[in-house]
């Protein structure tokens, strides 16, 4: 059976109210009432449709009408244009207008997770950590908050259903797959691959117009880095630090040079072995039987999920190699969570990584 869907547009033209109208017609099988149309997806579907069209009806009414940014040289910024209630942030994939007060926000990085609950906000919906759900150092607080899949695959359909206001993603993961987020809501997209935690943060706290409260949150931790920096050089003194991890099944040593918090921010000496090359990586694979010459007197082991991974570590705590070590011998050996020491990299995560370090040391 066929129907016919009236619709009416109105529309302002230089302050004048037009109006565009048109019938849509839908289709139905013989057997399908049309009060079930309107209960299932294709009804769904057809609405959106609709959307679609008539948003680019109002955008080709108006265009020749009003200026562009760049045709009067302004520079958009994010405090300038936009109505009272939107704001127009400029990206990489041109101006964007967000609400002026997101209330409903979606991160397609879980990053994002730990920026927003930094800034008293929990996310709407957000992408899990590898499949494995959101990290545990922020389950607690997001309690109301949707898994909407991984960054690389996102689930569409449940960020749909999640209906944010405003979408923030990573050029990384998601420019392949920005049309269909922007779709479902505006989408800031993310290009900080090269920048750092922090600058990071205060990037999506610009967007966000909360770069008061990012600042506090900043000064927070460079308060707390700089007290455990004085105790650490009075507690560890001329103690040496190896930060290790165990992944696909191997015992990996991570370059000093790639944990800024235990050897940069902190201070601490990194332990050092002439026989390890890590030929421009950030980590390599090492044999037990290097151990003994690496010997810390403080051995920080970050655990990647797994059961083949504990096992390979547990053979390892088996071995009288293991046992002789400086650190195994003063019980100055710490297990730590990869969700947090490889993941929280925003700025929960870090001052949380800062706790386990000083307690490590009993501070």
């Amino acid at each position: 059976m066929d129907y016919d869907l009236e619709w009416t547009y109105n529309y302002f033209d230089n302050d004048n109210q037009n109006q565009l109208k048109g019938v849509y017609n839908v289709s139905l099988p013989n057997n399908q009432r049309f009060s079930t149309f309107f209960k299932s997806g294709r009804f769904l579907i057809t609405v959106l449709v609709l959307c679609s069209i008539l948003a680019g009806c109002g955008t080709s009414q108006n265009s020749g009408n009003s200026a562009s940014p760049e045709s009067n040289g302004a520079k958009p910024s994010t405090a300038e244009q936009g109505s009272e209630n939107t704001r127009t942030i400029s990206t990489i994939k041109g101006d964007i207008e967000i609400p002026a007060e997101p209330q409903k926000i979606a991160g397609m990085l879980y990053v994002f997770a730990d920026q927003l609950l930094a800034l008293g906000i929990e996310p709407t919906a957000m992408v899990t950590y590898n499949d494995l759900g959101f990290p545990e150092y922020l389950a607690d607080q997001m309690k109301d908050t949707t898994a909407v899949g991984s960054g690389e695959s996102p689930n569409f359909e449940a960020l749909l259903q999640a209906e944010p206001d405003l979408i923030l993603a990573s050029k990384t993961l998601n420019e392949a797959n920005y049309e269909q987020l922007s779709k479902i809501a505006p989408t800031i997209l993310f290009d900080n691959e090269e920048k750092g935690d922090w600058e990071r943060f205060m990037e999506t706290a610009t967007v966000l117009g909360k770069e008061k409260e990012a600042q506090a949150v900043k000064d927070a931790y460079d308060a707390k880095v700089a007290t455990t920096h004085d105790e650490l050089a009075v507690k560890a003194k001329d103690e040496t630090v190896a930060y290790m991890r165990v992944q696909d099944k191997q015992l990996q040593l991570i370059k000093p040079d790639d944990n800024f918090t235990l050897f940069g921010a902190l201070g601490l000496i990194p332990a050092s072995v002439d026989s390890v090359d890590f030929e421009g990586s950030w980590n390599v694979a090492i044999s037990e039987e290097i151990l003994p010459e690496l010997n810390p007197d403080r051995l920080f082991i970050i655990l990647r999920p797994g059961e083949e991974n504990k096992v390979v570590l547990n053979n390892i705590m088996d071995t009288s190699i293991w046992s002789n070590l400086n650190a195994v011998q003063n019980d100055h050996v710490y297990i730590g969570d990869a969700n947090l020491w490889f993941a929280g990299y925003g700025p929960i995560g870090l001052s949380k990584i800062i706790d386990e370090i000083a307690a490590s040391f009993e501070l």
